[in-house]
């Protein structure tokens, strides 16, 4: 297996590690969990969007020949609005209301930012 292909399956791992540390945080949210807002919650969330973008930036720039295109701007755009939507969610004294609007925006930004990465969903920018 080539660096490449590593790197392309470390990747996916921890996007899907990514979204399932959101969607538990998430659901501690919703649930009045203190979790939500712990030191391992925090490391796990902040050191898989590290290594998410990480990777993501090796993708982008060392295996493409064309350099930064729409696919690349795309998925970036959607990683750096699913991070922020995240961060606000999850943040402590924010309406339950406002939250929970939040959260779901994030997990459909990252939902349609994984599809468009499929060839399943069409470039909105």
């Amino acid at each position: 297996m080539d660096m490449n292909t590593l790197i392309l399956k470390v990747h996916a791992i921890i996007a899907l590690l990514s979204v399932v540390i959101y969607l538990i945080r998430g659901v501690w949210m919703l649930t009045n969990n203190p979790a939500v807002t712990g030191k391992a919650a925090l490391a796990s969330a902040s050191l898989s969007m590290l290594i998410l973008l990480g990777t993501g930036l090796w993708l982008a720039f060392v295996t493409t020949a064309h350099g930064v295109d729409n696919f690349v701007i795309i998925k970036a755009v959607g990683l750096i609005v699913y991070v922020v939507l995240g961060v606000i969610a999850l943040k402590p004294g924010l309406s339950k209301a406002a939250a929970v609007i939040l959260w779901l925006a994030g997990a459909a930004t990252f939902a349609y930012t994984f599809l468009y990465a499929k060839n399943l969903a069409p470039a909105i920018l």
